[in-house]
Parts: C-alpha cells; structure tokens; sequence
C-alpha cells in the first residue's frame, strides 16, 4: 500500500513542485510550505534543496497601506519551522521568520515591517543553498511617494539583513544623518554619501561572503531608494560572474553572464543603458543570453513604443525571442534575429511584425504571429498585405501560427494566401463558407481554431443545416491537409446538452468528409 512516506520519487517531487508553487516569490507562502519537510524523511531530503534555494526580503510600510485588511498578519508571525537538529532527529524548533524592524517610523506612526526568511537560513547554516534573492514590497492601495518613505524601506531592510552579519550596532547612523539638517549643513554631500556608500559596500561584502551561490536577483519595489539601488548594484557586481537572472528593477549591471531576460516596459522608451556598465563603449554584449523577453504597452499609433538607442547590441547564443506590443529598431532586429535563434513570439503590431520579419529567418523552427485589432485598428486596411509578405517567406520554419484577435470578420481576409502557415487561430465568428475559402488559401495548415460567437439560435441552425448538407454545397473533398480542429462555441442554447451530442456537434463530424486528413475535433462550450 502507497503511503506519503513511500510514493514513487517522481511523484513526491510533482506533490513539491505543486505545493511549492509561488514560494520563490512570497514569504508567506514559502512558510507554509515549511511544514511539508515535516511529513517524512523524503519528503524533507528532496524539498530542502528546493525551498532553501530562495532567500526573500519583504517590506510593508503600514504608512503605505490605506487599507490592510487583506493583509493576514497570522501568515508571516507564526515561529514554528521546521529542521534538522544535528542528527537523525528532526524536530520543531522556533525561529523567527518575522524580522520586525521597528527604527524607522514616521511621526507617531508603526513602523515598518521586514518579513524574511533569512534570519531561518543563517540559523541552520544553509547559506550555501541559496540561489535566489528577492527584494519585494507590498502594493499599497493608495500611494504618495517621496525619499521619506523609501528612505524608510531601504534601512529597514539594512537592519534585518546585515546589523547582525556586521555586528554593528550603528550601521544605520550615516543613513539616520541623511535627514539630520544640522549635521548635513556641517559636512558636504559628499563626506555624507561617501559614508553612506562605505556601509553598503562593507555590508554587500559581508553577505557576498556568506552567500556564496547566488545567481538570480529580483526587485519587485515601488520606488527603491538611490541607496536601495545602489546597494543592488553592489550585490550584483559581486556575483556578476556566476549571475543568470536580473529583472527590469535593477540598475546597472554587466550583460555577460545573462541567460535570461524579461522586461515589463512602461510608456517610456527603453535604454539599454541598464546593461552598459562601460559607458565609453557603444558595444553591449549578451554572450550567454538564451532568452529575452519584451512586453510594452499599447500607444497612441503615432506615438509608438520604440525601442530606440544608438548602441552595438550583440546576441549570439539567443534562442528565444518573447516580443509583445515592442517595435525594435533596425539595429536591434538584426542583433536579435541571428543563427541562433530558434523561436519567435511576436504579438502586436503587424507593421512591427513585418518590419521584424524582414530579418532573414530561415534558422527559426517557431514563429508566432498575434495581431488584435482592437488594440492596432489603424493597421486593418494594412493586415493581409503584410501578412502575405511575411507567411510568403516562412517556408523553412517547421512550426508557423498566426492568430487574428478581430470583432468580425473582414471580407478582406478572403485574400490571403499562406502557403507555409501550419496553425491558424481566429479569434471571431465567420461563416464556414468564408472559412473554407480561406483554408483553401493556407493549402499546408495542420490545426485550425476558431471561435463561433453564436447567440443567436438561427444563425447556429443555419450553421448546422450548412454542415449537414455540406456535400450538396461541395461535391468533391478539400485537398486540405487538417489535422486538428478545435472549436470554441458561446451559445446559451447549447450549455444543456454536450458539445459533440447537439445537433451542431453532430453536423461538424462531417468535416470529417469534406478535410479528409482531420482526425481531431474539439468542440468546447
């Protein structure tokens, strides 16, 4: 009989990986997933590795907070953890995941709290493990930003993470100073600064030291203290050989040893300056990054949402290219679509698609194509055109799919002709005879989805009648090469009866006969 204690390996590190879920980047759940290393001796060898790898940071300014009520104070100031005590034995023992910093407040005010799991790691000796350090602070509803406030974040986190690593009762003194205006008026900004600076860097030193492994930094703050920053920084030179994730929060920091990349981009344009640690050089190399991803906001047409810079961008191992709402420059088009790179997402607009495709792409495997009308309408008139300009040179990539976000159908889309495309998604209701005339237009497509918007109960009947006496309206089979057919279906009349057994369901089996390669039909409510 399987007990908890003598399942299969796989499926003990499937339970893990499941619960375990979201603890990387939450203190308070990473702490509940503390008591599964109590079930049995598997379970606790084979999550240690995996929970231990995570060293977080959180900030919550209640000055911040206009309303906290979500926020549960029972999921961080519990104490109980679980570890191993020296031997065989494994017992309970107390710890205090909470590290309640109480020397910053405002006026009258609470202070602010630093949650964080670190004070654990550095009572079980398990510094080693760590492999990930996250900065975060919470969302407040309602916000008013100002160098107070992150000042306040900044040495709050300065105190729970490194007085006691340095041993020093006074670390905060030159930061406390920072706001003293007698004694800012005595010494110059860059006595201050410089003191300031010192303790960072002797503090960043410190936790280097015993931190040794760490490859991925994240900062998910609102507006981090030029300190806060520059206390990043610090910690990223000092694993900057061994460090493989960064994300968009941090300044600046060397590309080289970069393996993955994401970036959420407001309505600002980008700078590529973050990675330039050498600003005498126009030249930023990626050597080791294998994937980057762009996401950015949608804009006014003429505004756009370029990426512009004048700088020598290289990328040559990268083989996965994430573009959403980007337009990329000339330069970094030819940087990013090299012999390497293997698979493209391109979501969007279509003249940003068909600038971007006009890179050779004969090394791709996969390319995908999004446009959405809605958030691009000025580019309708525009899409098969270009769409016919890109799919018309995609005839040595394995895996093509172009998905078409609209409100209706346009009488345009009869005029394309994509002879590569494998995948085609149509996200709006169309008539199976437009549908069949742009199939006969995509002669290598192997999956179609589609949406069928059919609320009302005549146009679904008529649907139905349509596919039922297909072979009346098309004596001869299609020579088309379909395999998959998926069908999403928004129609109240049938929610009652399922899919594939209503009178529509039944009529779409007929397909079968008309695309004789179709072995798969999929129809969802």
């Amino acid at each position: 009989m399987k007990t908890y204690n003598n399942l299969p390996t796989l499926v003990t590190a499937k339970i893990l990986a499941f619960a375990f879920s979201g603890a990387d980047g939450d203190i308070a759940i990473w702490k509940q997933a503390l008591s599964l290393l109590s079930v049995c001796h598997g379970w606790r060898v084979q999550g240690v590795n995996t929970l231990y790898r995570y060293a977080i940071v959180k900030v919550v300014d209640p000055n911040l907070i206009m309303d906290d009520s979500d926020e549960e104070e029972s999921d961080y100031s519990d104490e109980e953890a679980v570890t191993d005590s020296g031997g065989s034995d494994w017992e309970s023992v107390s710890s205090s995941i909470n590290c309640i910093s109480d020397a910053f407040a405002l006026d009258g005010g609470d202070p602010i709290r630093v949650y964080t799991n670190i004070k654990l790691i550095e009572k079980l000796g398990l510094e080693s493990m760590v492999k990930q350090l996250l900065f975060s602070e919470k969302q407040p509803q309602v916000l008013t930003i100002n160098e107070f406030d992150s000042m306040g974040a900044f040495i709050s986190i300065l105190e729970a993470l490194f007085q006691d690593l340095l041993g020093n009762d006074k670390l905060t003194e030159p930061f406390n100073e920072w706001f003293d205006l007698e004694y800012m008026d005595a010494v110059s900004d860059n006595q201050a600064e410089g003191e300031c600076y010192a303790v960072i860097k002797a503090a960043t030193d410190a936790f280097i030291n015993k931190y040794p492994n760490i490859s991925s930094i994240n900062a998910v703050m609102i507006n981090p203290h030029e300190f806060m920053q520059k206390m990043i920084v610090e910690l990223a030179v000092g694993y900057d050989k061994q460090l493989t994730n960064i994300d968009d929060n941090l300044p600046t920091i060397c590309p080289g040893s970069l393996r993955t990349i994401q970036f959420m981009l407001d309505d600002q344009p980008f700078n590529w300056d973050v990675f330039r640690v050498d600003k005498k050089s126009k030249t930023i190399a990626f050597d080791n990054l294998v994937y980057l991803s762009l996401t950015g906001t949608i804009q006014d047409s003429d505004a756009g949402n370029e990426i512009t810079n004048n700088l020598n961008l290289s990328f040559p191992k990268l083989e996965r290219l994430f573009l959403e709402n980007i337009s990329l420059t000339t330069n970094e088009a030819q940087a990013m679509i090299g012999h390497r790179l293997k698979w493209l997402y391109c979501e969007g607009s279509i003249i940003a698609a068909s600038q971007l495709c006009k890179q050779p792409l004969r090394d791709l495997d996969t390319l995908f194509l999004i446009w959405v009308e809605e958030e691009y309408p000025d580019e309708v008139d525009d899409f098969v055109f270009l769409a016919n300009e890109i799919f018309n040179k995609t005839d040595d990539i394995k895996y093509v799919h172009c998905e078409i976000r609209a409100a209706n159908f346009d009488d345009s889309m009869l005029g394309i002709y994509w002879p590569y495309l494998t995948h085609l998604s149509l996200g709006f209701t169309i008539l199976f005879e437009d549908l069949f005339e742009i199939v006969q237009n995509v002669p290598n497509l192997l999956e179609l989805n589609m949406v069928i918007d059919y609320h009302d109960v005549n146009v679904i009947t008529e649907a139905t009648e349509f596919l039922t006496n297909i072979k009346k309206h098309y004596p001869t089979p299609s020579s088309s090469k379909i395999e998959t057919l998926r069908i999403v279906i928004e129609c109240a009349t049938l929610c009652s009866n399922p899919c594939c057994q209503s009178p529509f369901g039944k009529a779409v089996q007929n397909l079968r006969w008309y695309w004789p390669q179709l072995k798969n039909i999929d129809i969802q409510n």
